[in-house]
């Protein structure tokens, strides 16, 4: 016995279709994000990295010809040339920033007056001398504000010490992340074009203007950041200047800033060598402030970053600004790159539809 014709669905049996299948797949992309969003910032900070160093881990697949052991190696030396610098340089600098909370409050917060013995004494009393200010206002001043910035800086440094242990963990889950996307990253970047509404090359393109980007706000906006914070810390050091590696840290925060920069550091800092007193050292530090730190942003950002990262001053301002203040630290690459791949995208959908301009035969009634 023959079997019944099978009726097509109507359209809107397929429509129907059509809407419980793309409710479902949005309901299971959800619980995706709901599982992963504790692992977030691991994921990003893991893909930045395994970016930044991919060739590093090509290098050495071409001499082990394995890549399993070729991003085990790479993670290792990622650990070693970043981390573990990284976590150094920031244990000190909370150390010092307690030791300078310390000093500033024996220094403004005693009912005896201002403590001229003490490095911030001095530098105010020279401060109050050459600018006619008032000690009298000024001081109780400091005193009530003063006692806020304290008591808040103590919370800070009390909740960063807490969370000691939830930074290790978050290191170890990003080092782990890393390895799995240097051993299998390649794979899951070949499938992303295939995912993407445009054509395959357009496709291509916008995954290597991200990994551009990626590079470009690392190697110059990163790379050059610690490089200004090395100068400035190490020149502090040399100067007698208290707290150095507290101020090198700032001075690579401050430097990712376009138009200020390094010289919120380090002119603050010839100031104060000046009103304690110590011209030759507040003169060395001026010249190397001016030649140096800053200088080295005009001289190595135009051959580390040249036109990866493709966005105006303006535009890199804001971008910078705006991800430090939605992702944090991790907003100094991401804010440039969320930028740039708008705009690519927006370039993408301009070319794809003046190219399906082109192919409509015009109207010749």
């Amino acid at each position: 016995m023959a079997d019944p014709p099978v009726t097509p669905p109507t359209y809107a049996q397929r429509a129907l279709k059509w809407a419980i299948f793309v409710a479902a797949a949005a309901f299971v992309g959800y619980l995706c994000v709901l599982i992963l969003k504790p692992f977030l910032d691991v994921l990003a900070w893991a893909a930045v990295l395994a970016i930044t160093f991919h060739p590093w881990f090509e290098a050495l697949v071409r001499k082990t010809g394995r890549s399993t052991l070729s991003a085990l190696l790479c993670s290792v030396l990622v650990v070693i040339a970043f981390l573990i610098p990284v976590l150094t340089v920031g244990g000190l600098a909370l150390t010092q920033l307690l030791s300078l909370i310390d000093s500033f409050q024996q220094t403004f917060m005693n009912d005896t007056g201002v403590d001229t013995t003490t490095t911030w004494g001095r530098a105010y009393a020279w401060l109050a001398g050459w600018s006619g200010l008032d000690a009298n206002a000024v001081v109780p001043w400091i005193r009530r504000h003063g006692s806020e910035v304290a008591r808040v800086a103590a919370q800070y440094s009390l909740t960063i010490a807490a969370s000691v242990s939830g930074a290790v963990v978050s290191v170890v889950f990003i080092i782990f992340a890393m390895f799995l996307l240097f051993r299998d990253g390649s794979r899951l970047v070949s499938a992303i074009p295939g995912l993407l509404p445009f054509e395959r090359a357009h496709s291509e393109a916008l995954l290597i203007r991200v990994r551009e980007v990626i590079h470009g706000s690392v190697y110059g906006i990163v790379v050059i950041a610690v490089i200004q914070g090395a100068l400035c810390g190490g020149m502090f050091w040399l100067l007698g200047v208290p707290s150095a590696a507290l101020w090198g840290t700032v001075t690579v925060l401050m430097s990712v800033l376009p138009v200020f920069g390094s010289a919120v550091v380090w002119v603050p800092g010839a100031i104060y060598l000046a009103s304690t007193g110590h011209w030759p050292q507040a003169a060395v530090l001026a010249v190397w402030g001016t030649f140096a730190i800053s200088g080295v942003d005009n001289f190595l950002r135009p051959r580390l970053v040249g036109e990866r990262v493709g966005l105006s001053e303006i535009t890199m301002f804001f971008a910078l600004l705006g991800g430090l203040q939605a992702f944090g630290l991790l907003g100094i690459v991401l804010g440039p790159v969320v930028f740039a791949i708008a705009g690519a995208v927006i370039e993408m959908l301009g070319n794809d539809r003046a190219l399906a301009d082109q192919e409509i035969p015009p109207d010749r009634g």
